[in-house]
C-alpha cells in the first residue's frame, strides 16, 4: 500500500513538474480556438503566462498575450491584432469544454489594431454608394482619396478627397472629410455631403471592452490604440 502510495505521489510530482511544457501549449492553443471565433481569423498566435504553470489550471493568468492577422471586425479587416491581457481571470470551464475564451475579471487591456490603406481602399469601393475605384495613401496625419463617383447612373466623374479617421459616438470609427475636388476643381470644404462622415467600423465588436485612446495615420496605415482604462 506504502509502495503504491509513494509511486502515485511521484507520479503526481512527475505530471506537476512536466506541466511547465505541455500546458502551456494547450491553453496557447485552446485560447487560439476561442479567439477564432471572436476575431473571424484563424491566424492567430497566444502565449499565456503564468508560474508555476500548473496554477493555469485555477484560471489565474500573469498575462495573456493575443496576435492576429487578417482579423475581421464588423466590415472592416485588420490587418495585425495585438492584445494584451494582464492579470486576466478566464473560464476554464468554458475554454476546456467549450473552446470559449470568456473573462471573468481583468486588471489591464491594451489593445493595438491596424487598417493599411489598401483594406481602406477596398472598404471604400464596397461600402460607399457610386464609389469605384477608390485609392487610399495614408501619410503625415492624413488619408487621401482618389477615384470615381458615378451619378444617377449616368456620369462618372474623378474625386478626391482627404480628411482623417476619428472615433465618434459609442467607439465608431469614421471618416470625416475636410476638404474635395470633383474633376479636379476645388470644392471647399465639405457640408452635408456623401463623403462628409463615412462610417467604417463599430469598436464595441471588439473582442474585449476596451476605449480609443489614440489614432495615426503614417506609413500607409492606420493604427488603433485602446485600453480599459478609466481615464
Amino acid at each position: 500500500m506504502k509502495k503504491r502510495l509513494s509511486m502515485l505521489f511521484l507520479l503526481v510530482l512527475a505530471i506537476i513538474a512536466s506541466s511547465g511544457f505541455w500546458l502551456p501549449n494547450l491553453v496557447n492553443g485552446l485560447v487560439a480556438r476561442g479567439m477564432s471565433g471572436l476575431t473571424g481569423t484563424d491566424e492567430i498566435t497566444v502565449q499565456a503566462l503564468k508560474k508555476p504553470a500548473v496554477a493555469m489550471l485555477g484560471g489565474q493568468f500573469d498575462q495573456v498575450l493575443i496576435h492576429a492577422n487578417n482579423a475581421n471586425i464588423d466590415r472592416i479587416t485588420f490587418s495585425d491584432l495585438d492584445i494584451a491581457l494582464e492579470k486576466p481571470e478566464i473560464d476554464m470551464g468554458a475554454l476546456f469544454g467549450q473552446q470559449k475564451v470568456l473573462i471573468k475579471s481583468v486588471q489591464d487591456i491594451n489593445l493595438t489594431a491596424v487598417v493599411t490603406q489598401e483594406e481602406l481602399a477596398r472598404y471604400l469601393n464596397q461600402s460607399v454608394k457610386g464609389v469605384k475605384d477608390a485609392a487610399v495613401k495614408v501619410e503625415n496625419g492624413k488619408v487621401k482619396v482618389t477615384g470615381q463617383v458615378i451619378l444617377a447612373n449616368i456620369a462618372t466623374i474623378a474625386v478626391a478627397f482627404d480628411g482623417k479617421i476619428v472615433v465618434g459616438e459609442e467607439q465608431k470609427l469614421k471618416f470625416v472629410t475636410e476638404k474635395f475636388s470633383l474633376n479636379n476643381g476645388l470644392a471647399g470644404y465639405v457640408s452635408g455631403s456623401t463623403f462628409t462622415e463615412i462610417p467604417l467600423v463599430n469598436l464595441k465588436k471588439l473582442p474585449f471592452g476596451v476605449k480609443v485612446r489614440s489614432i495615426s495615420m503614417e506609413n500607409c496605415k492606420i493604427i488603433i490604440n485602446a485600453d480599459n482604462h478609466l481615464q
